[in-house]
């Protein structure tokens, strides 16, 4: 197999794990989950590498994918949270594989890899809504759920998650690690 075969077939792997059963239930329609994973599949890793050059273009690429997955999902079930979530989830998942890691040159060392990823988005979900609502000092609206997120609700969450990994001299993308399932 080639080097571009098999991480094509790493993207597919990685678009099918990120986003399990359980991330994405709940969501108002049947269908949610294999329109996340069949959509994340069709993200081109090379642009998503591209954007992580800064923190607006990144910003800028995953809002556009945002909307991109929002608009594929069933009426019923359009919602902003889902998407982002899913979208976060495979992100991270991308970042953390030892082969697109490789292909791409990403960090090895933890401090790098922090500086490099310092603004990926930690995927917010109760667990780690909670985890941040418990741990911050800023005023936050209580956790509702990834249905009715919306984009202010989430830009407050993921501010606190900026000035918790901050302290904790981590990305807080890896907050995630901490808070999923702990609460």
């Amino acid at each position: 197999m080639k080097q571009s075969e098999f991480l094509l077939q790493i993207h597919k792997r990685i678009s099918i794990i990120s986003v399990g059963a359980s991330a994405l239930r709940n969501q108002g329609a049947s269908g949610i989950i294999k329109i996340a994973r069949d959509y994340l599949y069709q993200i081109d890793i090379n642009e998503f590498v591209n954007a992580l050059e800064t923190e607006s273009s990144y910003k800028l690429f995953l809002n556009v994918h945002t909307k991109r997955l929002i608009s594929n999902f069933p009426e019923n079930g359009k919602s902003w949270g889902a998407a982002r979530k899913g979208l976060n989830l495979f992100f991270r998942e991308i970042v953390y594989n030892k082969f697109f890691s490789d292909q791409y040159n990403f960090p090895k060392d933890l401090l790098e890899f922090n500086k490099k990823f310092n603004f990926l988005e930690v995927p917010l979900d109760r667990d780690v809504a909670l985890g941040i609502y418990n741990e911050t000092d800023m005023i936050l609206p209580k956790w509702k759920s990834i249905k009715t997120l919306t984009q202010d609700i989430s830009d407050l969450y993921q501010g606190a998650a900026h000035k918790i990994a901050k302290k904790e001299k981590t990305a807080k993308v890896n907050l995630d690690l901490k808070y999923w399932r702990n609460n």
